[in-house]
């Protein structure tokens, strides 16, 4: 229920506020703030909240806040959004323009900024607000454009654009002129140049060199422990050898699910130029490592199908790292399941025996959840119908609290209160109305809650049902997978004693199976 005294304030810092903060401009958040603020106060409009978005998006789906508040706004929560100029609520595409404007429209909720207010009853206003919406989305093309164009350009220059330096080098900003360049970092460096060393004149591989590097402690810069694919990326990077390269990884949109996904894919035809910085590795060097890479592609291509059931459900009870599956095709043995961090030492099992166990450990669970449904189904039902009487009253009381209210307002006109004594008791009558509308709220979010519980576990009993019978009849890994992700948010595994003798016993491991239901 809309209050007519409520509104807010939405900031959110753009790329060109990043940039002009560079240059001493202040903190651009707390300047529009304090210009809103100020706004408020001169036209004397309650703010009850403000939402801050420091993180430049192109769409609502990138921009928290931004969502928070277009819920509130379609909720009829505000009077009012106080921006410093309309742009700053949309710039993405079409779609992400025409909700915005939908939600102020159909909420009836004004923008106000500082040079006008736009009220979405008024079609003039409306379409004013629409081509602001459209003019900024133009406008940002543009300077997007420009901004790429002066990204390349100063990489042709051979100044490094990036935010964070490659390991190895040092982000320092040039002396002369405007942009930044690398420079060698002293401890990171030595790092490098052994990675390189190993690969090309030692013959180590990169899983031995992985190895190597995390039993000498010598840990990257951000993780705990270097990867396979982290000493990939630096003998593949040319910047180690003086070079700058331009669309290496360049942004890929794609829509699935009505969602933008962004991927960044490696290119194989990125641009090189080069850089102002000194290289970490000599030329020679470099040639050696990448044919030697070319030699070591592997020759079966991988076709990405799920040969595993329990990918990404299964996670190491000690390190917290996936479990995967290792096969063993050459020996004909069944493949195992192990933990994916080499320096840890949990041990693996058979995989078709932890599959059967988490199947087992359902059948169970499932068992014991129906009873204990069907006891609490009863006390659910009587909180439901306690929940629905209290929302009753509190509607009654509601009534007849508005109906109290207007009276005092008919005794105001016609002389019978005067104006401070219809203050007094209006006051009251408003706060009683407050409390009421603030209880029906809590009644009703309880009573949607436990609805909503109840629903989903009768849904979940049929649904678990045919899983568990369904399981065994499915032909693919990636079936069961789907199937078992549906019920399952995870499973931790644990085992430490190995199984030497034949006789031992090959389920010697503990599972904590996390289902997918609210617990209360």
């Amino acid at each position: 229920m809309q209050n007519d005294s409520t509104y807010a304030i939405y900031l959110r810092k753009s790329r060109e506020d990043i940039e002009t903060e560079k240059y001493g401009e202040g903190e651009t958040l707390a300047r529009h703030e304090k210009i809103l603020t100020t706004l408020a106060e001169k036209r004397n409009l309650h703010i009850s909240k403000i939402y801050r978005e420091v993180v430049s998006g192109e769409t609502i789906s990138e921009r928290k806040e931004m969502q928070k508040l277009l819920k509130d706004v379609e909720d009829e929560k505000w009077t009012g959004v106080l921006v410093v100029e309309v742009e700053r609520l949309a710039r993405g595409d079409t779609a992400d323009q025409g909700r915005v404007s939908k939600a102020f429209k159909y909420s009836h909720t004004k923008i106000i900024t500082p040079v006008k207010t736009y009220d979405p009853d008024n079609e003039f206003d409306e379409e004013y607000f629409e081509f602001g919406l459209f003019m900024s989305r133009r406008e940002y093309k543009t300077i997007n454009r420009r901004l790429q164009r002066g990204r390349e350009i100063s990489v042709q220059e051979g100044k490094f654009v990036g935010n964070i330096a490659p390991f190895g080098y040092d982000r320092v900003k040039l002396e002369d002129a405007k942009g930044y360049r690398l420079s060698i970092n002293q401890n990171e460096a030595p790092i490098v140049k052994e990675i390189f060393r190993l690969y090309s004149f030692e013959n180590n591989t990169i899983n031995s060199i992985v190895n190597k590097l995390n039993n000498m402690n010598l840990k990257p810069r951000i993780s705990e422990e270097w990867s396979i694919s982290s000493v990939k990326d630096i003998l593949s990077n040319p910047t180690y050898i003086g070079k700058l390269t331009w669309n290496r990884r360049k942004q890929k949109k794609k829509t699935k699910n009505g969602h933008i996904i962004i991927s960044r894919p490696r290119n194989q035809d990125y641009l090189i130029y080069d850089g102002l910085h000194e290289p970490i590795i000599d030329n020679k060097t470099w040639k050696l490592v990448q044919e030697k890479r070319k030699q070591n592609i592997p020759k079966v291509k991988h076709n990405n199908v799920i040969q595993n059931p329990l990918v990404g459900l299964v996670f190491c009870e000690k390190c917290g790292k996936p479990m995967q599956r290792r096969p063993y095709n050459e020996t004909n043995n069944p493949a195992t399941l192990i933990c994916s961090n080499p320096k840890c030492d949990n041990i693996s099992s058979k995989l078709y025996i932890v599959e059967e166990k988490i199947i087992e450990a359902l059948k169970i669970w499932f068992k014991n959840y129906k009873v204990d449904y069907k006891s609490k189904a009863s006390s659910n039902s009587n909180n439901n119908e306690l929940n629905e009487k209290s929302i009753n009253i509190a509607k009654k009381d509601l009534e007849k609290e508005n109906a109290k209210l207007n009276k005092i307002y008919d005794f105001l006109e016609n002389g019978i209160y005067n104006k401070n004594e219809f203050f007094k008791r209006s006051k009251v009558i408003k706060d009683n109305i407050e409390s009421l509308e603030n209880k029906l709220t809590e009644y009703n979010e309880l009573l949607s809650k436990s609805t909503q519980l109840q629903n989903e576990k009768e849904t979940m009993i049929p649904k678990l049902e045919n899983i568990i019978d369904l399981y065994y009849k499915l032909e693919t890994a990636e079936d069961k997978n789907v199937l078992l992700k549906s019920i399952i948010t995870k499973v931790t595994y644990l085992k430490t004693q190995k199984a030497i003798k034949k006789a031992s016993d090959p389920t010697n491991f503990e599972l904590h199976i996390y289902p997918k239901l609210l617990k209360s």
